[in-house]
């Protein structure tokens, strides 16, 4: 039964008329066709949703307005499945961007971001929305526009004095590494960053600590999703404060779904209390968090998280798990212990692999730091060593084709390119110095073996 209306409260109210909101859309039409709420405590009898739910109603079936009337249309990629729907409003991203540009005091000053998050992710726009309420200058430069390149979004932190960047956590690593192959120091010649929005993956402690050392610039970690927005929001203390006044948030067990403890690992869940055209209600997402209430030492209320990664990725072996979050901070600390900086990680039935570069690999075991790891970690973990771009091939970073605007006319009369095609016309793929193809053919025979040797360790029982 509801709850009595005596216990209503302004919070209780947002909450009703959010859900009542979302049952204007054909899935909660049906969906919440039993369920009635009147405060927050009524929240927990009222079904699920779930990723199938979104996929099955995509693309037109979580709206409440006309797609005519909505701002942005945006889908999930499809790599683990069919293309889920995101249907996002002006008003929901502009109090998104409000958001954010009340919380990061670097924005008070002069700012100019370069937004690496690609267009067609919905979290581009609120960055979008933060730097026009911040009256900032904002570039969009999308880390998959084969227009705008690592090297070009590097020079254009050089050249044009970016001082926020925002994209995901591994992309300040790509560019560090590109740094360094053009000779560029990144507190001399790429000083004027002072913010990094990071956001889109995990972001452990120890690798915020190698980043914010090696750029010299403080991290805000963003926290959401497409289906969801923005959904935390990294303070000056770096802690991640939830957006309470955006979603209301629930953390349940990932079996049993009932409520977990503060501190507690969950999963996150969700309901809409701002968003126009596609609410949710109790979305269950996939996240593993961890939620507290204790205050936060910046002085700012509300609650803060951890985000763990997602659930289902989880490695578990045996009676140990480990989540991707724990792994990357573990090994982050590994890297930073000696004197390393690229690293990856291959997961085996029988183990972990921990391949780690170094300009001058160790002929043996480096016994100190790989016992705390493994200690860290829990499970079996093999660390090797291998030589400079072995893990990651800065030159492919240099690899992406020029692009021509599309056209159908080939001029050969001038010195210019003759094509013959209208994608020859349209792209111009790089060409190698021999050297450089006989470097790559070694490194792919060396992974090639290696790969296979992974593969018959795996097989050992």
């Amino acid at each position: 039964m509801p709850s009595p209306k005596s216990d209503v409260s302004a919070r209780d109210v947002r909450l009703k008329d959010a859900v009542a909101r979302a049952k204007q859309s054909e899935f909660y039409k049906k969906h919440l066709a039993e369920h009635d709420l009147v405060t927050t405590a009524d929240l927990e009898r009222l079904p699920l949703t779930f990723k199938r739910h979104l996929a099955d109603a995509s693309p037109y079936g979580m709206l409440i307005v006309p797609p005519e009337r909505v701002w942005h249309y945006h889908e999930t990629s499809g790599t683990t499945g069919e293309p889920i729907a995101t249907w996002c409003g002006l008003p929901e991203v502009q109090q998104m961007g409000a958001v954010v540009c009340d919380m990061v005091p670097e924005l008070a000053e002069p700012t100019t971001l370069l937004n690496r998050f690609p267009l067609f992710a919905p979290v581009s726009f609120v960055f979008e929305e933060a730097m026009r309420k911040a009256n900032g200058c904002h570039i969009a430069a999308g880390n998959l526009s084969w227009d705008v390149p690592f090297s070009r979004a590097l020079d254009f932190i050089r050249r044009l004095k970016v001082n926020a960047f925002s994209g995901l956590p591994l992309e300040p690593i790509l560019l560090r590494e590109l740094a360094s192959v053009e000779g560029l120091d990144l507190k001399r010649d790429l000083g004027t960053l002072r913010v990094l929005f990071l956001g889109g993956a995990i972001l452990p402690p120890a690798m915020r600590r190698v980043i914010e050392s090696d750029w010299g610039a403080r991290i805000v970690e963003i926290y959401g999703s497409n289906e969801t927005l923005l959904m935390g929001v990294g303070c000056p203390a770096g802690a991640l404060h939830l957006c309470e006044d955006l979603l209301e948030f629930e953390v349940l067990d990932p079996q049993t779904h009932a409520r977990v403890a503060p501190g507690d690992a969950g999963v996150m869940t969700i309901t809409s209390l701002v968003h126009t055209a596609m609410p949710l209600v109790r979305y269950f997402t996939g996240d593993l968090v961890r939620v507290f209430a204790q205050p936060c030492s910046c002085g700012r209320p509300g609650r803060t998280a951890q985000v763990l990664g997602r659930y289902d990725d989880v490695i578990r072996q045996g009676d140990a798990s480990i989540s991707h979050y724990d792994l990357l901070d573990a090994a982050y600390d590994f890297i930073e212990a000696i004197g390393a900086r690229v690293f990856f990680i291959v997961v085996l039935k029988v183990g972990l692999r921990l391949l780690v570069e170094l300009k001058d690999p160790p002929s043996s075991r480096l016994a100190a730091p790989e016992q705390v790891l493994q200690r860290r970690v829990g499970l079996p973990i093999h660390v090797e060593y291998l030589g400079e771009n072995e893990v990651m091939d800065r030159s492919a970073l240099f690899r992406g084709p020029t692009i021509y605007k599309p056209g159908q006319i080939s001029d050969w009369r001038g010195e210019g390119r003759k094509t013959i095609t209208i994608m020859e016309a349209l792209l111009e793929w790089p060409r190698f110095p021999l050297a450089t193809v006989a470097h790559v053919l070694r490194r792919q025979v060396k992974n090639a073996f290696r790969r296979r040797r992974f593969r018959k360790e795996d097989r050992q029982p």
